[in-house]
C-alpha cells in the first residue's frame, strides 16, 4: 500500500516525461523519503541546487514539498563515441572558435571570455563588435545543462550557416553563448561543480543569478538589455531523453498574439526539420529559466530547442552528427524566413 501511494503521488506531482529533458516533480518529504533511486535528486533549500536523495534523506522535513529531479541514467563512458554521436566537450568548442575566428574577424565580431566556470573553465561569448541598429537580433544559449551535447553540434550548423550565407549575415547580428554550464560538460553531467540546475539559477537581477548564469546574466544585461535591444528570437539549445521538440508557454501566458509568434516557428522550422517536425511541449517552466525569465521581465520571444542527448550511431532512423548541423541550418532558415 505504501508503495502504491508513493507512485499515484509521484504519478499527480509530476509534469515531465520521458520525452523531456528531465523527470521534475513536487513531492512531501515524508513521501520522498520512501523513495529508494539513485537517480532521485532533491531541491533542499528551493534554491535550484539538487542533491542526491540519499545524501539529504535524513534532513528531510516530512511536511515539506520538495522539488525532486528524477535523472535518466547516463549513457556508459566507455566508448561512448563508438556507440553515439561523438560527445561535444569543452575542447572541441574551443577548437571550433579557433576554426571559426578568422570568419569572425572578418564580419567584425568579438569572442571573448564573460567569465569563470568554478573549475577554472572560460565562459565564452560571440557577438558584434558594434551593434548595426540596421540589423535584426538573435540570441542563442547553449548546454545549460552539461551532458546535452547534441545541443552545440546544432549550434555549429547555425553559426557556420549565419556566417557563410550574406544575406543572413547582412540582415541578423547573433549574440551566442555556446557553452553556459563546461564543468558539466566535461565530467556528462547535468548540473555545475555546486550541483545547480543552471537553467533554474536566472534571478531578477543578474547579481543574484548563480555561478556561470551570473557571469553570463551580467554580461547579457549590459550587451544588450541595458541598450533596450529585443531579439527577435532566442533560442536556448538543450537535449531531451528521447525525442526532437520545443518548449512554449501557454495561450494565456503571455497573450494570443505571442502565443502565435511562438506556433508559427514551430510550424515552419517543422517543414525543415523532419525530426522536430512540428512537435512541441507546452509548459510554463520554473521562474529561473532563462526561457521564463527572459520573456516575463523584458517580453523576449524564447523558445528551448530540445534533441535527444545521446542518439546510438546503430539508430535505424540515419541520424548523425550532420543530421544535427542540419538542424541548426533548418532553425536559421526559418528564422530567415519569419522575422
Amino acid at each position: 500500500m505504501k508503495n502504491l501511494i508513493i507512485a499515484l503521488l509521484t504519478s499527480l506531482f509530476s509534469f515531465c516525461v520521458s520525452a523531456e529533458c528531465v523527470e521534475e516533480f513536487d513531492i512531501l518529504g515524508q513521501s520522498l523519503k520512501h523513495m529508494k533511486s539513485k537517480a532521485l535528486y532533491v531541491d533542499v533549500h528551493a534554491d535550484g541546487r539538487f542533491s542526491p536523495l540519499h545524501e539529504v534523506e535524513a534532513s528531510l522535513n516530512p511536511l515539506i514539498n520538495y522539488r525532486v529531479q528524477r535523472l535518466q541514467n547516463a549513457s556508459p563512458e566507455n566508448n561512448y563515441d563508438n556507440r553515439y554521436i561523438q560527445y561535444y566537450r569543452y575542447e572541441r568548442l574551443l577548437n571550433f572558435l579557433s576554426e571559426i575566428n578568422q570568419t569572425l574577424e572578418q564580419n567584425n565580431y568579438i569572442t571573448s571570455t564573460v567569465g569563470k566556470s568554478l573549475d577554472g573553465r572560460n565562459l565564452k561569448a560571440i557577438y558584434p563588435r558594434e551593434f548595426d541598429p540596421n540589423k535584426k537580433l538573435i540570441v542563442m544559449f547553449g548546454r545549460h545543462h552539461g551532458d546535452e551535447g547534441t545541443a552545440n553540434w546544432i549550434i555549429e550548423g547555425f553559426v557556420n550557416a549565419f556566417f557563410d550565407r550574406g544575406e543572413i549575415s547582412e540582415k541578423y547580428q547573433l549574440v551566442l553563448y555556446p557553452m553556459v554550464n563546461p564543468d558539466g560538460a566535461e565530467r556528462r553531467v547535468r548540473y555545475n561543480r555546486n550541483r545547480y540546475d543552471l537553467n533554474r539559477v536566472w534571478a531578477a537581477n543578474a547579481l543574484q543569478s548563480k555561478d556561470e548564469v551570473k557571469f553570463i546574466h551580467q554580461h547579457l544585461n549590459s550587451l544588450v538589455i541595458e541598450k533596450n535591444l529585443t531579439p527577435v528570437i532566442t533560442l536556448d539549445m538543450h537535449g531531451s531523453f528521447t525525442e526532437d521538440f520545443i518548449y512554449r508557454v501557454g495561450q494565456s501566458t503571455f497573450g494570443q498574439a505571442y502565443y502565435q509568434m511562438q506556433q508559427l516557428f514551430i510550424d515552419e522550422l517543422g517543414t525543415r526539420d523532419s525530426w522536430q517536425a512540428g512537435n512541441y511541449i507546452l509548459s510554463e517552466g520554473e521562474a529561473g529559466m532563462a526561457r521564463i525569465r527572459l520573456a516575463k521581465q523584458h517580453g523576449w520571444h524564447v523558445l528551448t530547442h530540445e534533441t535527444p542527448r545521446d542518439i546510438p550511431l546503430s539508430n535505424r532512423q540515419n541520424r548523425s552528427k550532420q543530421s544535427l548541423i542540419e538542424q541548426g541550418i533548418a532553425a536559421l532558415e526559418t528564422i530567415h524566413l519569419l522575422y
